[in-house]
């Protein structure tokens, strides 16, 4: 129906002929769904990944945007999907390993081939996350970037891991199935325990 096919001279006079019971009856009503409708409306509004990620924005703002853009956008699937648990999260995952690509190709790809003297780095746009967990399982190369001052042994050990469970999700996420709790996994690595802003704190 549209508004003007509306005949408010009807509902005036059906309005007249109510008792003020009747009226006070629709009143109500008509409260009512207002109400409901007020809630639903705050319910479906937007949360920014900031916050429904429970971080610091400042502690962010500085990273590239190719590194924000897809938080945000695992952020917003998994919010499509998390009514129902038992669904695939993978797109999700796909995002954050996006996500943690990006950053050690702005932060680590460098390092790699001056440090690490890996020709492969000349071009980091054609790098994957495993080019940068292969050189990390020889704790040399470890030694090395430590003795050129950047970041201490036991912090790039515990990025190696973070890179292994990224890489591991990501392969799952690729062939087969990412559950929730894995999803949830991850996401604490990276923001709960702040592996994401460690990969720019090591240089």
């Amino acid at each position: 129906m549209k508004f003007s096919d509306i005949d408010f001279s009807a509902i005036s006079r059906m309005m007249d002929s109510m008792s003020d019971e009747q009226k006070e009856k629709l009143n109500d009503m008509a409260q009512g769904m207002m109400d409901t409708m007020k809630t639903n409306t705050e319910e479906t509004e937007e949360v920014d990944f900031y916050t429904y990620l429970q971080i610091d924005e400042e502690e962010y703002m500085d990273l590239p945007g190719n590194v924000l853009d897809p938080v945000e956008a695992a952020c917003d699937l998994e919010q499509y999907y998390e009514e129902v648990p038992e669904s695939d999260f993978s797109a999700s995952i796909l995002f954050l390993a996006k996500a943690v690509l990006n950053m050690v190709r702005h932060y680590h790809a460098p390092l790699y081939k001056s440090v690490l003297e890996l020709d492969k780095f000349s071009n980091p746009a054609t790098t994957t996350l495993y080019d940068y967990l292969y050189p990390l399982m020889d704790e040399n190369n470890i030694h090395k970037l430590c003795d050129e001052g950047f970041g201490e042994s036991s912090l790039w050990v515990e990025h190696k891991m973070l890179l292994n469970k990224v890489y591991m999700a990501l392969n799952r996420a690729e062939y087969d199935f990412i559950h929730y709790e894995t999803l949830q996994e991850i996401k604490s690595i990276l923001f709960d325990q702040k592996g994401l802003i460690q990969i720019k704190n090591l240089i």
